[in-house]
C-alpha cells in the first residue's frame, strides 16, 4: 500500500470507509470462506491498516454478521418492490420472481453470502441465517393470504405453503449459480409456472375472482 493511497484513505468519511471494508470483505468471505477468510486480507483489499479495521468491526464475527444483515435487509427489499397497483396473483407471482432472480443475477456475492454453507460456521450465524430465511418465509405467506380466502384454508397450510415456494426459489437459483449454461431465464419461466399451479389449487378471494371477471369483461368489449 503507497502512502498516497493511504493518504487518501485516510480522508476518508467513516460511512464510506466502512463501506469499502464491507464490500471487501464480502469478496474475501464468499471467496474463501469463514475460516479461510483472514482480516489481513480484507484489510489490504479495502486499503486500511488492521487497527482501523478493527476499529470499525472488532472481531471476524462481527463483521460477518454486519453483512449477512445487510444482505438479507437487500434481499428482503427486492421481494417488497412495489408493482405500481394491486395486480392479480398470477400477475404477483411474475413479479416477485421476477425481483428475486433480478437480486440473485445483479447482486450475486449478496446471495452467495446468505447461502454458502462455509460460512455457516456457529449457533450465532445459524440463527442469523434461519431469521434472515422466516421473514422470506413469512413475506411469502403474507402474499399468499392477500390472494386467498383465508376462512376456507387454516394458517399452518398457508405457512408451509410459503415454505414449499422459498424451497423451490431457493433450489433453482442455487442450481443456477452452480451451472449457468441454462439460462437464468429458463429457470425463471419454469418457476413462475410451478408456481402458478400450487396457487391455483388455493381458494382464492371472491373480491379478487369478481375483479377479474370485470377486466375480462371490459377487455372483450374493447
Amino acid at each position: 500500500m503507497d502512502m498516497k493511497s493511504d493518504h487518501a484513505r485516510k480522508r476518508l468519511p467513516a460511512g464510506e470507509r466502512k463501506r469499502i471494508i464491507l464490500e471487501a470483505a464480502m469478496r474475501t468471505f464468499v471467496e474463501y470462506g469463514y475460516h479461510g477468510a483472514l482480516m489481513d486480507t480484507i484489510a489490504e483489499r479495502a486499503q486500511v491498516t488492521k487497527p482501523i479495521l478493527y476499529r470499525h468491526f472488532p472481531s471476524k464475527m462481527a463483521l460477518l454478521l454486519a453483512l449477512l444483515d445487510s444482505a438479507g435487509e437487500c434481499l428482503l427489499e427486492s421481494l417488497l418492490e412495489p408493482m405500481g397497483s394491486v395486480a392479480d396473483w398470477r400477475t404477483a407471482i411474475r413479479h416477485h420472481v421476477r425481483s428475486y432472480f433480478d437480486f440473485v443475477k445483479n447482486s450475486a456475492m449478496p446471495y452467495r453470502l446468505i447461502y454458502s454453507t462455509d460460512l455457516n460456521v456457529n449457533q450465532e450465524i445459524s440463527e442469523r441465517l434461519t431469521l434472515i430465511r422466516n421473514q422470506i418465509i413469512a413475506l411469502v405467506a403474507d402474499h399468499i393470504r392477500f390472494f386467498i380466502d383465508t376462512a376456507k384454508i387454516n394458517d399452518e397450510d398457508i405457512e408451509v405453503t410459503a415454505v414449499i415456494l422459498v424451497g423451490m426459489a431457493e433450489t433453482a437459483a442455487e442450481r443456477w449459480m452452480a451451472d449457468e449454461h441454462i439460462p437464468l431465464e429458463v429457470y425463471e419461466r419454469n418457476l413462475i409456472k410451478a408456481l402458478t399451479n400450487i396457487l391455483a389449487a388455493l381458494p382464492g378471494r371472491a373480491d379478487q375472482a369478481a375483479d377479474l371477471k370485470r377486466k375480462g369483461d371490459a377487455h372483450a368489449r374493447s
